[in-house]
């Protein structure tokens, strides 16, 4: 039971890691780039958590697919440009209004209680990946991390 328990927990944790953008708050360089596979995977495991049928399922395949490819067009502008905006707060503004976008999309998709549990589920992510951040600048003062730890993060997977 605790092997199961532990699997979905990561599973929730890497299906998580999509539903939150985190990129550019790691500072240039750190962030991770996911690949059409990878959502794909974090999705199945939504469909497996949230006990989705098919046609929920591939609703939701929908929206992600959509949600990452607008990311990656914002993402490309970045770049484009010089790196994260100079005004931090707007792009965080324009991230936060896709991301509720995306998350109307799922509520219309999802049943009230899936609904409830995917919110709930997003929460915890935020929250694990801001201790993560803590912890990061509690080892890190100087704000820089050893290579190693970036090549072990791969493509956000730790």
């Amino acid at each position: 039971m605790e092997k199961v328990l532990s699997f979905k927990t990561i599973g929730l944790a890497l299906l998580l890691s999509l539903f939150s953008v985190n990129s550019w708050a790691q500072g240039p360089g750190r962030g991770f780039q996911m690949t059409e596979e990878d959502i794909k995977e974090n999705v199945d495991n939504t469909a497996q958590t949230l006990k989705l049928n098919d046609e929920q399922h591939k609703k939701a395949l929908a929206v992600e697919m959509d949600f990452y490819n607008k990311m990656q067009i914002e993402f490309q502008k970045m770049r484009s440009q010089g790196g994260p905006p100079s005004d931090r707060e707007a792009m965080r503004k324009k991230m936060m209004k896709m991301r509720d976008d995306r998350n109307a999309e799922y509520k219309a998709i999802f049943t009230p209680d899936q609904y409830k549990q995917f919110i709930d589920l997003q929460e915890q992510r935020r929250s694990e990946m801001r201790e993560q951040r803590e912890q990061y600048r509690q080892d890190n003062p100087d704000g820089r991390g050893s290579d190693t730890v970036r090549s072990e993060r791969g493509r956000g997977r730790n």
